[in-house]
């Protein structure tokens, strides 16, 4: 099996992390939505790396669960980057403590 990066928050941030460190490894991105998960799986397997996409609430102990498991059935995992996150500009308060923290 191929060493793993898991990356939770395909933004510009998780992605940047995720091309520095990520050499020879595949790459599990979990976005909030499948479309956001899809669009930065697609730009990094443009750059050359193997990737597998999924939909992941951070907010949501399951949806946290599904990562693990989706990753430990993927390959020894070498790096955990955890990029996601929500601003005062992007969400209500209520949003960010559930988010954030």
């Amino acid at each position: 099996m191929t060493d793993l990066t898991v990356v939770i928050g395909a933004g510009g941030i998780g992605q940047a992390i995720a091309r520095r460190i990520s050499s020879g490894r595949h790459i599990l991105v979990a976005n909030h939505t499948q479309a956001s998960a899809d669009e930065a799986a697609g730009t990094l397997a443009r750059a050359g790396f193997e990737v597998t996409a999924m939909q992941a609430d951070i907010s949501d102990r399951a949806a946290v669960q599904a990562v693990v498991e989706k990753a430990q059935g993927t390959g020894p995992i070498k790096a955990l980057v955890q990029a996601a996150g929500v601003s005062p500009s992007q969400a209500p308060i209520e949003a960010i403590l559930k988010v954030d923290l």
